[in-house]
């Protein structure tokens, strides 16, 4: 029986999408590129990659996000800086 709610509880824990799988797909091009080019868009990357919810990102990698994609500050709201509405799936 432990062994069916471990394989239950894994199967639910690979649904759960990283930050990363969430990115729009201009937002997420845009950063491959970078991280080509740039390690700390790498490093960004794979910050994007360990985190799922949008307020688990520091002010920094929110700004990072923003200096290495197409994503322009003065376009943005409140609500996509908060909650990354126009840069994550809904």
């Amino acid at each position: 029986m432990d062994n069916i709610i471990r394989i239950i509880k894994y199967n639910n824990m690979s649904k759960i999408k990283s930050l990363y799988d969430q990115l729009l797909p201009e937002v997420k091009l845009d950063l491959k590129v970078s991280a080509r080019k740039y390690s700390t868009a790498k490093l960004l990357k794979y910050t994007l990659m360990s985190k799922s919810i949008w307020t688990e990102l520091s002010i920094s990698d929110i700004n990072d996000l923003i200096a290495y994609s197409s994503l322009t500050s003065y376009k943005m709201s409140a609500y996509d800086f908060m909650y990354g509405e126009n840069i994550i799936k809904k």
